[in-house]
C-alpha cells in the first residue's frame, strides 16, 4: 500500500504564520547558493545567492515551510528559525 497522503488545505488547517517567524506573503532573499536535493540526492540544480523567494501558506497536517521562487518553482524548508536565518535574509 502507498504511504502517500493527500493534504488538502481549507480554512481550518492553514498555516499563515510559521514557528520560525515568517509569514505567508513575506519575501526573503537567499544568502548563499543552494544546491537542490530530492530525497537527499543532489538534482544538479542550484539557486543563486540573492534570489528572492515568497513565503507561501502551509498546512497544519504537513507543517513544513513553503517557498515559491520567482520562476514559480516551489520548495519546502524546515520551520526552524536558526536554519531560516542561516540561509535567508528577511526583506
Amino acid at each position: 500500500m502507498s504511504e502517500w497522503k493527500l493534504h488538502v488545505p481549507d480554512e481550518s488547517n492553514r498555516i499563515t504564520q510559521y514557528k520560525c517567524g515568517l509569514v505567508a506573503g513575506q519575501r526573503v532573499r537567499l544568502k548563499k547558493e543552494l544546491m537542490i536535493t530530492s530525497g537527499g540526492v543532489r538534482t544538479g540544480k542550484a539557486c543563486r545567492a540573492g534570489e528572492e523567494w515568497v513565503v507561501l501558506t502551509g498546512i497544519t497536517t504537513d507543517p513544513v515551510l513553503w517557498f515559491r521562487q520567482a520562476d514559480g518553482e516551489r520548495h519546502t524548508w524546515a520551520d526552524d528559525a536558526a536554519s531560516v536565518d542561516e540561509w535567508f535574509e528577511r526583506i
